[in-house]
């Protein structure tokens, strides 16, 4: 897979990684010269949520490369487990999304089993919508 994003001009973010040496081996963060701002982060399971992640994967095609991709209800779990300020503050844009029908059922399943149930209540609770 890196391969294939290399001979796609995508590169280490090494900059990102020497910033965040806690995650050298759990996220490659990549960039293209051509997207800047569109950073793209591989992250390599390591628990049965990651592996969840994994299973519920979704093809994609991104500025003409096929990839897979989390769903957003994935992501916002990993956002919240990940608990930064700025992660935060994307888990509330991806609740507050108006195109997403996020499965609670599933968010509040693995918030019950990691322990997020606070951070998810935050999310919601900080949003237009209902916590349940």
């Amino acid at each position: 897979m890196t391969e294939s994003l290399a001979s796609h001009e995508f590169h280490p973010d090494r900059v990102w990684l020497e910033r965040n040496p806690m995650v050298k081996d759990r996220v490659l963060r990549l960039l293209h010269p051509g997207y800047p701002g569109l950073p793209l982060d591989l992250i390599f399971s390591a628990d049965a949520h990651e592996e969840s992640v994994l299973a519920r994967r979704k093809s994609m095609t991104v500025i003409g490369i096929p990839l897979w991709v989390c769903s957003a209800e994935d992501l916002l779990l990993l956002k919240l487990k990940a608990s930064r300020p700025h992660d935060f503050e994307d888990a509330l844009g991806i609740v507050e999304n108006p195109h997403l029908q996020l499965d609670r059922a599933y968010l509040w399943e693995w918030a019950d089993r990691m322990g997020l149930q606070g951070e998810l209540h935050y999310v919601f609770g900080a949003s237009a919508g209902p916590a349940s």
